[in-house]
C-alpha cells in the first residue's frame, strides 16, 4: 500500500578510494529524494540483454485467461527527448492454461515479451499476464546503447497501462574528479540484471575509473535537513581484488584492481 511520506533534505554521498598509500579518488554526490516512498562481493557474470527474472514473492491467483493488458508509454532523455529504437522488455508471470503472445521458460513463474520505440520513443504491446508479485504483473526495462536501464513495476489493475521511462547517460568519472546525481521518481529500480535485486530501493548508478589497484571505499550520509540513509550497492561484475565488505548500509569497502567499477547508490522506494 502506498502511502506519501515528508519529504526529505537531499544527501551527499562521499566516495574515496583510498590506494596502500594515501588517497586515490574522491567524490561527492548530492542525491534528491523522492516526493513519496512506499511502504514497502560476488563473482563476474557476463550481463545479457535479456534480464534474469527478478526474485519473486508468493502469488495470488492469476486473472483469467481472457485478461489481455496493453502497456504504451515513451522512453526519453533526462531532457525529454524521444530514444529512437530503445529495447522495452516486460517480465510478467505466466497465466496458467492459457496462450500467450510471450516466451515462457520452461522453468520458472515468468514469461517476457519485448518491442523497439519508433522514432518519436513511442512503444506499445500487448500481453496475457499474470501476476508476477502481489503487487505487480511484473517489471518493465528499458535498454539503449550509451544508458543506463531502467527499470520499473508494472502494477495490477487495468489492463490498460501506460509506463514512461526515462533513461539516464551513463555517467563515468575518474580519480580525483567529482560528480553530482539526483535519484528522483524516475530513477530505475535497482538492479545490475545478476546477482543484485535491490528492487525496494531507487538508484543512480556512477562508474569510477580506478587507475591503480586498492580499496574503493564509498560511504554515503544525508546531507544538512536529510533525515534518510542512502544506500550503496555495487555492481555483480567487476575486476575485483577481493571480497567486497558491507560495513554498514550507506558504507562499503571494495578490493578494486585497475579498471571500471559500478556503484549503485539509492534510496528507499
Amino acid at each position: 500500500m502506498r502511502k506519501e511520506v515528508a519529504k526529505p533534505g537531499p544527501a551527499v554521498v562521499f566516495v574515496t578510494v583510498h590506494r596502500r598509500m594515501g588517497v586515490f579518488v574522491a567524490l561527492a554526490v548530492a542525491i534528491m529524494p523522492l516526493a513519496g516512498a512506499c511502504d514497502s562481493g560476488s563473482s563476474p557474470v557476463a550481463p545479457s540483454l535479456t534480464p534474469a527474472a527478478p526474485p519473486s514473492s508468493p502469488a495470488p491467483p492469476a486473472p483469467p485467461a481472457t485478461t489481455r493488458y496493453h502497456l504504451s508509454g515513451r522512453v526519453t532523455t533526462e531532457a525529454g527527448s524521444p530514444i529512437a529504437g530503445a529495447v522495452v522488455e516486460v517480465d510478467h508471470g505466466k497465466v496458467g492454461g492459457s496462450t500467450t503472445t510471450s516466451f515462457c521458460p520452461s522453468v520458472g513463474n515468468f514469461c517476457w515479451v519485448s518491442t523497439q520505440t519508433n522514432g518519436n520513443g513511442e512503444y506499445v504491446m500487448e500481453f496475457q499476464a499474470g501476476p508476477l508479485r502481489d503487487h505487480a504483473i511484473g517489471y518493465v526495462y528499458s535498454f539503449a546503447d550509451g544508458y543506463e536501464t531502467n527499470i520499473q513495476s508494472v502494477p495490477l489493475g487495468s489492463p490498460t497501462l501506460v509506463q514512461n521511462l526515462q533513461l539516464r547517460r551513463i555517467r563515468t568519472i575518474r580519480a580525483g574528479e567529482a560528480t553530482v546525481v539526483s535519484v528522483d521518481s524516475a530513477s530505475s529500480l535497482c538492479s545490475d540484471l545478476e546477482d543484485l535485486w535491490a528492487l525496494d530501493n531507487r538508484c543512480e548508478v556512477v562508474h569510477i575509473e580506478a587507475s591503480h589497484a586498492g580499496t574503493l571505499a564509498v560511504e554515503a550520509s544525508a546531507s544538512a535537513g536529510g533525515s534518510f540513509v542512502p544506500r550503496v550497492f555495487w555492481a555483480t561484475t567487476g575486476d575485483y581484488g577481493g571480497i567486497p565488505v558491507r560495513v554498514s548500509p550507506s558504507t562499503v569497502s571494495i578490493p578494486v584492481r585497475a579498471g571500471t567499477y559500478r556503484i549503485f547508490v539509492g534510496i528507499p522506494d
